[in-house]
């Protein structure tokens, strides 16, 4: 009896020991990967292996087992929301950040281990590299692929720094969005969700697959971008905030690398604390959108041999910072068409008005414009249309007021492209000679989006 009671009692210390070796003391802060710091140093940078690759000339660049480059990057992502899958993103300094690339991990919950601000070391004998519109990626070499680098190697390829830094986000501009800028952590003030995204989620709607796309509108100039929400993110159901103030999130480009995108880490990356929004004021004429069969004015271009006549017919072709880039006449199987592009240009910032003849709506009721855009090479929405009664010579002296019209939104990396319609956008509260205005606002470096106007038409009777 003595016997079996001894056993008994040694039995529940011996389970009480295993549980206790099991039991993770601390549960709650990041696991302690190691005890002190690595003696492993960077010889090289982000930069140089975005050279290496190009200079290679290969879709995908493969370091040799026996290469000696090691760089070093800050980890900016987070994946404890659930914005990024298996993709955490360096950039080269904690402030003031010259380059960033991807890195793509077999690992979830990562940012238990490579936690945000965490200084990491990468050695890239055995790693590739792939580049996909500005896109850079390191990653694992598998089936003539750049993939995941598998869990059991992480630690082989990436060593952890004890350091983690307090990352200080790089103050841009929306016009300054540019592939230079990739990846790297970004604040951006005086900004908001556009108006029609009002009462939506951030990515919890029926039409939102994989990712939520919500517009958000710089106040200084109405340039617009895309705020990026996965469909799996712990937010992804939070309503988006009515004001406006500032965001910080990593720049990058969409799953297709077709535009620039901006992606939280979490909510509280979002701050909109300023009452006043900037929404546009829209010309709003309270008429109805049907128009008569009488054509008030109408411009294909096709009759166009070359730019520079459109002066003598009265149009008004100007770069608001006396820079060479204006409209250009286009001719594309048989059609012709006027188009701008900031992109090779070097002007920055680059505002250019295309600006309609005097056109007299006084023998006319219930006006109706409409005309056709086509965008191509799209990282950026930055052409708007305004109208004007009292244009005279100096187009900032004028008023000016917005017309309510949809713009192509295009490829990134082609021309190929339909023309899309303005809808029709009633004129019949301006009174007198109307000029219409196509306002191209971008910049090299930063958005060049490439339009074609065609088709300018306003009907009534």
């Amino acid at each position: 009896m003595i016997t079996k009671r001894i056993n008994i009692i040694c039995r529940h210390c011996l389970i009480g020991i295993i549980m206790f070796s099991c039991v993770q003391v601390d549960d709650f802060d990041t696991p302690g990967f190691e005890d002190e710091e690595s003696s492993i140093n960077s010889n090289s940078d982000i930069k140089a292996v975005k050279s290496a690759y190009e200079q290679s000339g290969k879709r995908i660049y493969t370091f040799d087992s026996n290469d000696e480059t090691i760089i070093e990057g800050f980890v900016i992502s987070s994946d404890e929301a659930g914005s990024f899958y298996k993709v955490l993103v360096i950039q080269d300094n904690y402030e003031n950040p010259t380059s960033g690339i991807e890195v793509l991990i077999d690992l979830k919950s990562y940012y238990t281990k490579y936690n945000f601000g965490r200084k990491i070391f990468i050695q890239m004998a055995g790693l590739s590299v792939s580049n996909d519109e500005g896109k850079y990626k390191i990653g694992y070499n598998s089936r003539n692929d750049v993939e995941n680098i598998p869990a059991h190697l992480l630690d082989e390829f990436i060593i952890r720094s004890t350091q983690t830094k307090t990352i200080v986000p790089k103050k841009i501009t929306l016009e300054n969005f540019s592939e230079n800028g990739l990846n790297n952590f970004v604040q951006i003030s005086n900004i908001q969700f556009k108006d029609d995204e009002i009462g939506r989620t951030f990515g919890g709607e029926k039409f939102d697959e994989f990712n939520g796309d919500r517009i958000l509108v710089q106040c200084d100039n109405l340039l617009s971008t895309t705020l990026s929400t996965s469909t799996f993110s712990d937010f992804k159901s939070n309503l988006i905030p009515i004001k406006k103030g500032k965001i910080e999130a990593v720049l990058t480009k969409d799953f297709y690398a077709e535009k620039y995108v901006l992606i939280l880490n979490n909510l509280s990356n979002i701050v909109f604390t300023e009452e006043k929004r900037c929404d546009p004021d829209y010309l709003n004429c309270n008429s109805e959108s049907l128009s008569g069969s009488k054509i008030i004015f109408f411009e294909n271009f096709q009759e166009i041999n070359k730019t520079k006549e459109l002066e003598s017919l009265g149009w008004t072709n100007e770069n608001l910072y006396l820079g060479n880039e204006t409209y250009n006449k286009r001719s594309s199987q048989g059609n012709v068409s006027m188009q701008i592009s900031a992109y090779d240009t070097a002007e920055t910032p680059l505002e250019v008005w295309l600006i309609t003849p005097a056109i007299n709506l006084e023998n006319s009721n219930n006006e109706i414009l409409t005309f056709d855009t086509k965008a191509t090479y799209d990282n950026g929405t930055i052409l708007t249309v305004w109208a004007s009664t009292n244009l005279e010579s100096n187009i900032t002296d004028a008023t000016w007021q917005q017309l309510d019209v949809e713009v192509s939104v295009g490829p990134s990396n082609s021309f190929d492209n339909d023309f899309v319609s303005s809808g029709n956008v009633s004129l019949n509260c301006l009174p007198g000679n109307v000029h219409i205005a196509f306002r191209y606002q971008g910049g090299d470096p930063g958005i060049t989006t490439t339009y074609d106007i065609d088709n300018i038409k306003i009907m009534g009777y």
